[in-house]
Parts: structure tokens; sequence; C-alpha cells
């Protein structure tokens, strides 16, 4: 058995549809080296999805051992154990776990179970969420270092998510927490007004990111007076707004 792993920790497994080491392109921690745990499966459909593929189970994980080289992957059968995920691990030098998808959380229980041999192993864990599962959060919660929270609008989604993002950042607590907003041609003032209410009645100190989305479909990048337009709105009720696209898209990283 392996140092950090107690017995009856193996017992849980997870459909994943990659893991692999590259640069995060996105949030508070952009440039920096991390490894990436894609998990299957999303509640939300949003407008501007960029993985697809990862909505539904998938028959392998697709594992790219070298850093940055999406064209040596290696396939390894769904679904997969802790073992098999802390075995994978192994080829990458990043202490950084991004957690990932699809959506995580509805890999709660496997994320709880996994946690304790990550943080054993001096490993730290990005949460990348739709921020909707408040209550899968609260399940492995006490492994989780960073949440990057993607605020979803109603043009994005096609439903309200506000009571649930709300639920979800009061679940969070003093957890370090970032919010991300995706900002295509067609959001308006009214969303986001709407989204800075629900924001800083819960936590007015957080960190705040309008993200430009990257063209794909019908979603269409919004102009820079339009981006510097909503961060000046909304630096009327945060302090820390910033604008931040996807720099792996531009750097052509996968």
């Amino acid at each position: 058995m392996r140092p950090g792993v107690r017995s009856g920790e193996l017992q849980l497994k997870a459909n994943l549809a990659e893991i692999m080491e590259s640069i995060q392109g996105e949030g508070l921690l952009v440039g920096s080296r991390q490894v990436f745990l894609r998990f299957t499966g999303c509640n939300l459909r949003c407008a501007y999805c960029d993985t697809p593929a990862s909505f539904e189970p998938l028959a392998y994980c697709q594992v790219a051992k070298v850093t940055g080289r999406g064209d040596l992957w290696e396939q390894v059968p769904n679904p997969l154990s802790v073992e098999q995920v802390l075995e994978q691990l192994e080829n990458y030098s990043s202490q950084w776990i991004s957690l990932t998808g699809g959506e995580p959380l509805l890999w709660a229980d496997f994320i709880k179970e996994i946690g304790t041999s990550l943080k054993h192993r001096g490993y730290k864990l990005l949460l990348e969420t739709n921020g909707t599962l408040y209550e899968q959060l609260d399940k492995c919660l006490p492994y989780i270092d960073v949440i990057s929270m993607d605020y979803k609008l109603p043009s994005s989604t096609g439903i309200d998510c506000g009571a649930k993002h709300a639920q979800f950042l009061t679940v969070a607590g003093n957890k370090p927490v970032y919010i991300k907003i995706v900002i295509d041609a067609k959001v308006k003032r009214v969303e986001i007004e709407a989204a800075l209410g629900i924001i800083t009645d819960v936590n007015p100190n957080i960190t705040l990111i309008l993200q430009p989305v990257t063209p794909i479909r019908d979603a269409v990048s919004p102009s820079i007076d339009k981006l510097l337009d909503l961060q000046k709105m909304c630096r009327e009720k945060i302090s820390d707004v910033r604008i931040i696209p996807q720099i792996h898209k531009m750097m052509g990283l996968i």
C-alpha cells in the first residue's frame, strides 16, 4: 500500500476525460504549472463550453505523460481508482492539482477520498467549478486549497443560477475563492448588475475576473470597449476586478 493511503480509501472510482500537466490558462493562478484531472459529466450546458466531450462518461481517459504534448496521449480504461490516479501523478513535477471538468463536484465523494492521499503527499488542490453544487462542495471542502468559481449568466446557460451561487459562496466560507464571469458579445449590463448584487451580499471583498470568451460556435468575443465598461461598472461594487483571457488558448497549449 502506498504511503499516505489508508486501508479502505481505494474503493471509489471516477470517470475521467483527461489527465495531463500544462499551464493554467485562467484565473488568479494563470501561468502556473499544474496537473489537470478533468472529470466527466456536467449539470449545466453553457453556450461557450469548450469541453463538450466531457459531458458524458467515456470508455477511456486520455493521459498525456509529456507536459504540453497533446500528440502523445495514452488511453487508460475508465473508471479510474484513487490508486490509478496517484500512479499517473508520478509522471509529473507539479504539486498543484486542478480538479476540473465538466463539473468535478459531481464526483465529490471521489475528491474527498483522493484528497486525503494528495494532501499527505504535499499537493495543493484547485477546484474549478460552476458554483452550483453547494451540498457536494461541503463534502470535500477541507481538501481544497483554492476555489475558482464560474458565475453562470442566464444568457449563457438559459437558467438563473444566482440563488445557487449565493449558497455556494456561503458554504465556501473563508476558503480562498475567486469568481470568473465569461463575457461574450451578447452579455447585458443588467445580467452583470444582478450578479454583482448576489456576490457582494455574500463576499464584497472577493476578486472578480471578467474573462472574454474564446470564440466557439455562436459565442463571439466582446469588444475591448465593452470589457472596460463592464470592469468600470463592477469596480463600483468590488475593488479587485481583472480582465484575464484564456492564455492557454492563445499559446496553443492543451
